[in-house]
């Protein structure tokens, strides 16, 4: 099938709308100005890209504004432009959403963050902070131009917003959705602002990408989304396309957390597996809409990446850089960015790279200094994240060229098999058959953190620059990788010829998730600021803060060079993340990805965000821990001669209070019967179970009226803690007790507020 954009939104620093964004972006306008958001003392840079006269009041409902976000108020204006555009109406059509970002409602939130850490006792639930999540844009969007059926919140740093796009497009194209919006919103705040400060990222003056005299980037705001709906769909309502979204790709350089690959290795495989993915090759580009953000290493890495993709064509392909005239805008930027390339093949018009007077030597290539009006057949946009993790997007024009491979015929959907799972948590690192012992009698956890021996699992020089949540993270991965025999593939040489270059799609990779983030260390980073200023802004600390830090960190350590980005969704995140696994590799966009998330003992989780926005009043004692699942093609599994622990019968997410989402779930196996008696004897005890994180009513209302009621349900927090994560553990054991034989089917469930997941594992053999 070919996927067609029939709707682009965007909210920028030059312009509200599309349109007029384009409009100046031509005209050669930069967006520059003294920043007037906040003032922070001791900072080299005063100046960024800032979206001028912007309220949340704007978009919430009446009387909620306290608990919304600038970054939502440009999200919820860019997606209901993009939707008015395409002329749909969700409320009339399933559509999709999926939101990059990394900021969501930091501005509205760090302050308080730092005052209360002053005084712990007087941490609360505080509505303020219903926008600090970066699940709250998605949820925010949902709730003003909804309702959605899928809702995810994606976290890869910068390139945030392209991987949302990406996603979209693998839903479209395993046909699991018909229509997506995807896109990507960041705010500014101080912890950005200072923390990139920190780095000596940020330049005084007006950025010049690719220029000799460059030094440093800056700071954007933005929000963009795009309609993406299959060509069927969009021509049975009579929908024009504005551009053709044909390939895409995405990689990890398994590098550094901030610094690029000087030779652009892993960039140049990212870009030559999006072209394979669109049947397009370098002859057929006109342009590309470079990452390009005036730091010295980056630009001279993109450069080198796209002369080595693009060969001899590289003379003749235009190149411009958006962030010279707009900023950074962080999770934003590769949507944002995404919605520019489209709109510059659907008018014809190239724009400059704002800033760029004198090409750096190192940096040569086509660059426009001024717009250039020509016919573009396709494109590529860029986009490259803290971590490594750079995505590579390549639209077209309409028909312009013959579909891509098997995009005319069905979908084909992958079987998905669970070959390792581990958990680090109050019982210990334990492996695949050992996550059962969560489910035996025993005392609760202690409170605060777990006991963890980083030296006895991870090299601890290797392992200097984590932070806990990274090294729990990283532990857990390694010990499932190591579980299923993919210790090596997943710990090649980052230099390995072979991996050079084989499609990311093929290389191991890991979606993990927290549902905060790093809290408590943000809290802290910004109380210093407030304190004693910007110069107190730790270089080593900030690349942390972000919330895919873990998994950038895991892949680093572990050479995990395929997809790898981060969830957030409340209390049920390491269901998000495993289920996106799940689609993923169903739509052949992976083939090994480790999948789960991490929570840390936090008080001020415990005590504000956990109540407020969660509705998680604590049970029982908080703890701490990861979990993973390792989910692989049943294809590559069967072709490395392994064996799978469990299968993925049926999956499904939700959104609203889960009455009846389980109707169309396979009922319960019975030993020896087939379906059909199955249905027909529900009372028959049978090796089937229901495994939760957390004992909720939101859990039962799901269950009831469905063939899973009557099948016995096991809690997880009990004994591995009441805490947003626990779903990870309630999967690790439904892995442990079908590798043992115990059981030969498990329904996982995990919910939070207004959201829902369930994933039903079956014994090899079984499904």
């Amino acid at each position: 099938m070919r996927i067609w954009v029939t709707g682009i939104g965007i909210v920028s620093p030059l312009a509200r709308g599309a349109r007029a964004t384009m409009d100046r972006l031509i005209a050669g306008e930069r967006a520059f100005a003294p920043l007037s958001l906040f003032e922070i003392p001791g900072t080299r840079a005063r100046i960024a890209a800032e979206v001028r006269d912007l309220s949340p009041e704007e978009v919430a409902p009446p009387g909620e504004a306290e608990g919304w976000s600038r970054t939502d108020a440009m999200a919820v204006l860019s997606a209901r432009e993009a939707l008015a555009q395409a002329g749909v109406d969700p409320r009339g059509m399933p559509v999709d959403l999926v939101v990059g970002g990394t900021t969501a409602g930091m501005f509205e939130t760090e302050e308080l963050l730092a005052w209360l850490s002053h005084d712990p006792s007087a941490i609360a639930p505080l509505k303020r902070m219903l926008s600090h999540p970066l699940s709250s844009t998605a949820d925010h969007v949902r709730a003003a131009v909804g309702p959605f059926r899928r809702v995810r919140s994606v976290c890869s740093a910068c390139s945030s917003g392209a991987n949302a796009v990406l996603l979209g497009a693998a839903w479209l194209r395993a046909g699991l959705s018909t229509r997506v919006l995807a896109g990507g919103a960041d705010g500014l705040c101080r912890l950005t602002y200072t923390g990139f400060g920190a780095l000596s990222a940020v330049d005084p003056e007006p950025c010049r990408p690719f220029d000799r005299r460059r030094a440093g980037l800056n700071l954007g705001e933005a929000a963009a989304f795009l309609l993406l709906e299959s060509e069927d769909a969009a021509r049975a309502r009579g929908a024009e396309p504005i551009v053709e979204l044909r390939g895409w790709a995405t990689g990890a350089e398994a590098h550094h957390i901030t610094n690029p690959e000087r030779e652009g290795r892993t960039a140049a495989r990212v870009m030559r597996d999006a072209l394979r993915c669109a049947a397009l090759a370098p002859s057929d580009l006109d342009y590309v809409n470079a990452h390009g953000t005036a730091t010295p290493l980056n630009d001279v890495m993109e450069s080198a990446a796209l002369r080595a993709c693009l060969g001899a064509e590289v003379s003749r392909i235009a190149v411009s850089s958006s962030k010279g005239q707009i900023g950074h805008t962080l999770g934003a930027a590769g949507a944002v960015e995404a919605a520019i390339t489209a709109l510059a093949i659907a008018r014809g018009v190239m724009p400059p790279t704002g800033g760029l007077e004198e090409v750096d030597p190192e940096c040569q290539l086509l660059h426009l200094k001024e717009a250039r009006e020509a016919p573009i057949r396709a494109a590529m946009s860029n986009s490259f994240g803290f971590g490594g993790t750079d995505s590579v997007l390549v639209l077209a024009q309409p028909d312009r060229f013959p579909p891509p491979l098997g995009a005319g015929s069905a979908p084909v959907r992958r079987s998905v098999v669970v070959t390792a799972a581990a958990t680090i948590g109050p019982l210990g690192v334990l492996a695949s058959r050992g996550g059962a012992a969560y489910l035996e009698p025993g005392p609760p956890p202690a409170e605060g953190p777990i006991a963890f021996n980083t030296s006895a699992h991870l090299d601890l020089a290797r392992a200097r620059r984590l932070d806990r949540a990274g090294r729990l993270a990283t532990a857990a991965i390694l010990t499932a990788i190591s579980d299923a025999g993919l210790g090596d593939a997943a710990q090649g040489d980052a230099g390995d010829p072979a991996a050079e270059v084989a499609p990311s799609r093929t290389l191991p990779g890991a979606i993990v998730g927290a549902s905060f983030g790093s809290v408590d260390a943000s809290t802290a980073y910004m109380r210093r600021i407030y304190d004693k200023g910007a110069k107190y802004a730790s270089p080593a600390d900030f690349p942390n803060l972000v919330p895919s830090s873990p998994v950038g960190h895991a892949s680093i350590y572990l050479g995990l060079r395929g997809p790898v980005f981060a969830m957030a969704d409340l209390g049920a995140t390491a269901e998000a993340a495993m289920i996106t696994a799940i689609e993923l590799i169903t739509a052949g966009e992976g083939e090994a990805l480790a999948a789960g998330s991490v929570e840390e003992a936090s008080p001020m989780v415990e005590r504000c965000l956990g109540p407020i926005c969660s509705q998680v009043v604590s049970g029982g004692v908080r703890s701490e821990g990861a979990a993973v699942l390792l989910f692989e093609s049943a294809a590559r599994v069967r072709e490395r001669g392994a064996r799978p622990v469990a299968t993925v019968a049926w999956w499904s997410s939700w959104r609203g209070d889960g009455a009846g989402m389980l109707a169309g779930a396979p009922a319960p196996a019975l030993p020896g019967a087939s379906g059909e008696v199955a249905r027909a004897q529900p009372s028959v005890p049978s090796p089937a179970a229901v495994f939760v994180g957390r004992k909720e009513e939101r859990i039962a209302a799901c269950l009831r009226g469905s063939p899973w009621a009557e099948v016995p349900c096991s809690t997880l927090a009990p004994r591995a803690g009441d805490h947003e994560g626990a779903g990870g553990f309630a999967a690790a054991a439904a892995v442990a007790a079908l590798a043992s034989g115990a059981l030969a089917s498990v329904l996982i469930l995990g919910g939070a507020p207004d959201r829902g997941y369930a994933i039903l594992l079956v014994a090899p053999g079984d499904a």
